[in-house]
């Protein structure tokens, strides 16, 4: 029996690993065509950031009342719905023939991925125990991992096939996503007792504000980046391929630091681990826009793996402020927190048309020392007992 209650949240955490592969690789498709759609649809940079940050507030405004739900009420049904509404609507991204037709897919798929990730997230939180960070990196790594290799599929995709064939992405995508829904049913917790308290944000802690806080300042410059990388590069000269294999490149060493960094974290604390990979973002963003050419990739390679590690500390930290909230606690800062930052990207894009998208991006490059500076005032549990 005791093997049973070890393994099992192991189980649930791998197919949630799976399920967030899925739903964030599909989501990850509109970055590495951004170049593509700007040309297609004619769209300033302040259009396309738009489009962006759309897609961010739909499914940030509406994460932590999911995650209120989840918390009353069991979330294995949001889990499964989160990932179809996602991929069904990127997959017909290449179909789209004007910025409104755009903007509706970024809803449905806005609206998926709030459904999945607070569900996902409490999940993995049940049962999690003294491995909490390392269990919650798994998973994080999970919809890096996705986001990584998705660029260079969808382009590669569209280089052999072309861009009106990127309905049929959805075939594979339900043919895995009902695999996972049957695997993760049988992985699921036995149902507790569910709290039925309203929602009141007036009454958070005060950590869970500052960590907020924290998380959205790292989340602006890590969504801008990976939100304009390919067009980043492309400037530079270099392919739409090679734009793709830019984000790969960045959301990869994310999702291998997040996983170090969860692991980390268990072991000398979620503060030291988010302040020490925040403040070394800063100078890799630097080094990518200003370096030599030829190691663009390397310094994009270490940016992402100091500014996207923190994801899931960051995630455990809020879910050990509120313990009995999980869900609510991953809405607020896998959606909410993420979703602010995200509302940067219209600014950015309107500021790039003007003055460039390089001098706008190394301010953006500065924005995690002011998360280091604001972590420094977090107090963790040991640190409020001392």
């Amino acid at each position: 029996m005791a093997t049973h209650t070890q393994i099992t949240p192991w189980k649930r955490t791998f197919f949630l690993f799976l399920g967030h592969l899925l739903n964030d690789g599909y989501a990850s498709f509109f970055a590495p065509l951004l170049p593509l759609l700007i040309d297609r649809l004619d769209l300033s940079l302040a259009m396309a950031g738009l489009v962006g940050t759309i897609r961010i507030l739909v499914n940030s405004l509406s994460q932590p009342w999911l995650g209120h739900l989840v918390d009353r009420a069991q979330g294995a049904l949001l889990v499964a719905v989160g990932p179809l509404l996602t991929v069904c609507a990127m997959s017909l991204i290449g179909r789209v023939g004007s910025f409104k037709q755009l903007m509706a897919l970024m809803i449905v798929a806005g609206i998926g991925t709030a459904l999945f990730h607070p569900a996902a997230a409490a999940l993995v939180a049940a049962g999690g125990g003294k491995n909490r960070g390392l269990m919650m990196a798994f998973f994080s790594s999970g919809g890096a991992l996705g986001g990584a290799v998705a660029p260079l599929l969808i382009i590669t995709f569209i280089g052999v096939l072309g861009m009106e064939r990127t309905p049929w992405l959805i075939l594979p995508a339900l043919f895995m996503l009902a695999a996972f829904a049957l695997a993760l049913r049988r992985n699921l917790p036995p149902p507790g007792k569910k709290t039925f308290d309203r929602m009141r944000l007036r009454k958070l802690p005060r950590q869970l504000i500052l960590l907020w806080f924290v998380i959205v300042f790292r989340s602006m410059a890590s969504t801008a980046f990976a939100s304009f990388l390919a067009v980043l590069i492309t400037q530079r000269g270099a392919s739409a391929l090679v734009g793709g294999a830019g984000i790969s490149v960045f959301l990869f060493t994310g999702a291998v630091g997040g996983f170090f960094a969860g692991s980390l974290s268990d072991r000398f604390g979620r503060k030291v681990v988010i302040f020490t990979t925040v403040v070394l973002a800063t100078p890799f963003f630097l080094l990518f826009l200003h370096g030599p050419t030829n190691l663009m990739l390397p310094f994009l390679a270490a940016a992402g793996l100091f500014a996207l590690s923190s994801t899931p500390v960051g995630v455990v930290a809020a879910q050990e402020i509120l313990p009995g909230k999980t869900g609510l606690v991953s809405g607020l800062v896998m959606g909410l927190a993420w979703g602010v930052g995200g509302l940067a990207l219209t600014p950015i894009g309107f500021f790039a048309d003007r003055y460039g998208l390089v001098p706008v991006m190394t301010a953006v490059a500065l924005l995690p020392l002011i998360a280091g500076g604001l972590i420094l005032f977090y107090r963790e549990g040991n640190e409020v007992e001392s």
